[in-house]
């Protein structure tokens, strides 16, 4: 099981993966702390077969930490808010 986090801030955005999860949130942070408006959050994956070729794909598990910027300040929450941070 892996860790995957990912930043969107309009048409810019970052992502990694890791097996740790404080690792997982403090790279998420550090990355949306670059950009002065944004999301991001820290989900479960694991690699599963994929079809059509593709040699593996991520199955995606629950949310740990949703995060929200604006304006240059971040809050962040437990678990899944992704939508709520358009």
């Amino acid at each position: 099981m892996f860790l995957v986090w990912e930043v969107e801030a309009g048409r810019d955005g970052k992502s990694g993966v890791t097996k740790d999860e404080v690792v997982a949130e403090k790279d998420m942070l550090d990355a949306l702390a670059a950009f002065q408006h944004g999301r991001g959050r820290v989900r479960y994956a694991r690699l599963t077969p994929a079809p059509r070729g593709t040699i593996y794909d991520y199955w995606y598990g629950s949310t740990l930490i949703t995060a929200h910027r604006a304006d240059g300040v971040t809050v962040s929450v437990i678990g899944d808010a992704w939508e709520d941070t358009l």
